[in-house]
């Protein structure tokens, strides 16, 4: 998550809202004049909470010398457009550089097990195209990859949910990669 001073964040709903304020309570910002960072109960949606050097103010206006972002932007829940979607679909089923076994639209490489290079499988699939578009990679990710994503995701969540036999091999993984540095 970014450095929410001096930011303006639109919130289009209140789940977006507790999640920005979460972050922020994270970060040390408290609503203007109080000693907390919970929703309020006079808030309408959408709003605009700004973001000064410790305190928040919401049903604010967008100022030109503060950054401006979406909620769904920072917490990775912006859809995309069609287009975004069909170019980013054509970029990642480009076939002609790798075999099948590697490609994220194979069977054996997504989580519904259908081969996605067939539009006709597509229809109960939305899901698992859009995660597969928003990533944007045509092929399956290296061992190495995998843990870089399963460590990041820890440190940017730490929840000891989180800590389950894929993360324990990310983790003994990232130890020998170091060891060979050494």
């Amino acid at each position: 998550m970014i450095d929410l001073r001096y930011t303006c964040i639109l919130v289009r709903t209140p789940e977006e809202n507790e999640k920005i304020l979460k972050e922020a309570e994270k970060q040390g910002f408290h609503w203007y004049r109080k000693d907390h960072c919970e929703p309020l109960q006079k808030q309408y949606f959408p709003d605009i909470l700004r973001f000064y050097e410790h305190d928040i103010t919401y049903a604010a206006s967008v100022r030109s010398d503060f950054a401006f972002y979406e909620a769904s932007e920072l917490l990775g829940t912006k859809e995309m457009s069609a287009r975004e979607f069909a170019e980013r679909i054509a970029d990642v089923s480009n076939c002609c550089e790798r075999e099948c076994i590697g490609c994220v639209l194979d069977n054996r490489n997504n989580k519904c097990n259908t081969d996605l290079c067939n539009t006709r499988n597509w229809e109960n699939n939305i899901d698992e195209l859009l995660e597969i578009a928003k990533v944007g990679k045509g092929t399956v990710p290296t061992p190495e990859e995998k843990a870089i994503k399963n460590i990041e995701k820890f440190i940017e969540n730490p929840d000891r949910a989180a800590l389950n036999d894929e993360f324990v091999e990310s983790l003994k993984l990232a130890v020998e990669k170091l060891k060979e540095v050494e």
